[in-house]
């Protein structure tokens, strides 16, 4: 029954963003993808890593700049959202939040993330039971502005049509509506 009730209230919210400023590329994609984006956010301790795109990268798939989606690695700001690499459970085209040093950043699953999915990080540092068992998280940031260990905001994608699916514009306007989406929340 909460679910139902989230997910009517998600589908009321994107409606009402619609109904403030009608972007006709918005409705496009509703159409497409269903009006409900995301579902409601689940609250999770993760181990959060940065990695950088371009020449200051430290892994060879950051040094190329490339992903695995259209999109390619971008930062998050306050008015656009970032990638995140991500392990399998959590479904691409889902928006993490996360609470930094300069505000709220938004950021989108783009990426797979091949050490992500091993959890060696949180295993090394973790100094609970719970900080070792915690997911990586690999947000694409200049620098690590979160402490190691981070409770998120986690948006579970919930399109009719998978992310992968998407044309460049279609998560091109995912990105974008999602740092407005976390503006409004917050």
């Amino acid at each position: 029954m909460k679910t139902l009730i989230a997910s009517f209230f998600l589908s009321v919210c994107v409606r009402a963003a619609m109904a403030e400023a009608p972007n006709p590329e918005l409705e496009k994609l509703v159409a497409k993808i269903g009006s409900t984006f995301w579902s409601p956010p689940e609250k999770r301790l993760v181990r959060g890593t940065q990695y950088k795109k371009g020449k200051g990268a430290s892994d060879s798939e950051s040094v190329k700049g490339t992903s695995n989606e259209k999109i390619g690695l971008q930062y998050a700001s306050k008015d656009k959202a970032g990638t995140l690499a991500v392990p399998a459970w959590l479904p691409r085209g889902s928006m993490v939040k996360i609470h930094t040093g300069d505000g709220v950043l938004s950021y989108i699953a783009a990426d797979e993330g091949k050490d992500v999915e091993a959890c060696r990080g949180a295993k090394k540092l973790g100094r609970t039971e719970e900080e070792r068992a915690a997911p990586v998280l690999d947000f694409c940031a200049e620098k690590q502005l979160w402490p190691d260990f981070i409770i998120v905001d986690i948006y579970y994608y919930a399109g009719n049509v998978t992310f992968a699916e998407l044309s460049l514009e279609e998560q091109k306007l995912l990105f974008s509506y999602a740092a407005e989406y976390v503006t409004k929340r917050e």
